[in-house]
């Protein structure tokens, strides 16, 4: 049991950027990285352990021959419960929604998406689509659809860097260009598209939308507040969210702090600003802007040196 070090997924999605790959250490053979699957046991973007008595191996594998690493609270869970990922939109993504867990399970055979962003950075002006702006029927919002008027209908809220939006699902919402967040979510690839701006895929063929399914599952009557509501945990700790499927933190690194991964949960831990290295039975792990560790549940107290930004989660 030690910090296992993960090599992200990458996807190049057209609304993508080269801050990823400039600013964050990520390696694509594309130009382009939209997202990065920093914490991922999903078949369509596993991570890959880089250091260490696993290294070259999926987490998903050294989880299923060691579920105890995920720790008593992910039991509740039949697969490991959530998706790590760093996004660089540099233009608009899609205007989405994600079903319910009900909802999901019983017409995708999957769990739904409940997500957190937290703001990494963000130009000037920058922001998110996030709810409505007043309640609207599901009828006001297909026609929408059709015109093309929809985000007139959306609640747009500029960011600014350190930003926090917790994001139920059932709420339509999209990530415009100009931002870098950290999302934590549910670990489900389920989105439905609503408006994509009439873009195409790599084919020339306009993307897939999915109208009858995103209008049956969005919630019409939410009306989201901007932020969500952080709480300060003292010694440079902020609880951004927390859920029945994740609880994640910032930590504000200024010399030493103790991480503790119990036998209750694994930790995951992003990197987002600085650098410094973990100090676990005498030995050391460094890491740097962009760069994710996993702590197997039971690991106990691990030291993190340095000066940084991370971004935490846990079951």
């Amino acid at each position: 049991m030690y910090p296992f070090k993960l090599k992200a997924a990458t996807k190049d999605y057209v609304w993508g950027g080269i801050k990823l790959k400039e600013f964050y250490s990520k390696e694509s053979i594309s130009d382009v990285i939209a997202e990065s699957w920093e914490v991922s046991c999903h078949p369509d973007g596993p991570s890959i352990i880089e250091n260490g008595q696993y290294e070259g191996i999926t987490l998903a594998e050294v989880l299923e021959a060691n579920p105890r690493y995920k720790g008593t609270n992910s039991e509740k869970f039949p697969f490991f419960p959530i998706l790590v990922k760093l996004i660089d939109a540099k233009s608009n993504l899609s205007v989405q929604v994600h079903p319910d867990d009900e909802y999901a399970l019983k017409n995708e055979n999957q769990f739904g998406k409940t997500e957190m962003w937290y703001i990494v950075e963000c130009e000037k002006g920058a922001g998110v689509y996030c709810g409505f702006k007043e309640p609207v029927t599901k009828e006001t919002l297909r026609k929408s659809l059709v015109d093309g008027t929809v985000t007139d209908l959306l609640n747009f809220v500029e960011v600014s860097k350190g930003d926090c939006l917790f994001i139920e699902a059932g709420t339509v919402h999209a990530i415009c260009g100009g931002c870098v967040i950290c999302e934590i979510q549910q670990n489900s690839s389920l989105t439905y598209r609503l408006y994509d701006y009439g873009r195409v895929d790599k084919t020339g063929k306009p993307r897939e939308l999915h109208i009858d399914k995103a209008v049956a599952v969005t919630d019409t009557s939410k009306v989201v507040s901007p932020n969500a509501e952080t709480r300060d945990m003292g010694d440079g700790v902020t609880r951004l969210a927390t859920c029945k499927y994740f609880t994640t933190d910032k930590v504000v690194l200024n010399g030493s702090h103790i991480l503790v991964a119990g036998e209750d949960s694994f930790v995951t831990v992003t990197c987002v600003e600085g650098e410094g290295e973990f100090v676990y039975n005498g030995k050391r792990y460094s890491f740097a802007t962009g760069d994710t560790y996993f702590l197997p549940a039971g690991a106990g107290e691990v030291e993190a040196l340095g000066n940084a930004q991370l971004i935490t989660a846990r079951v």
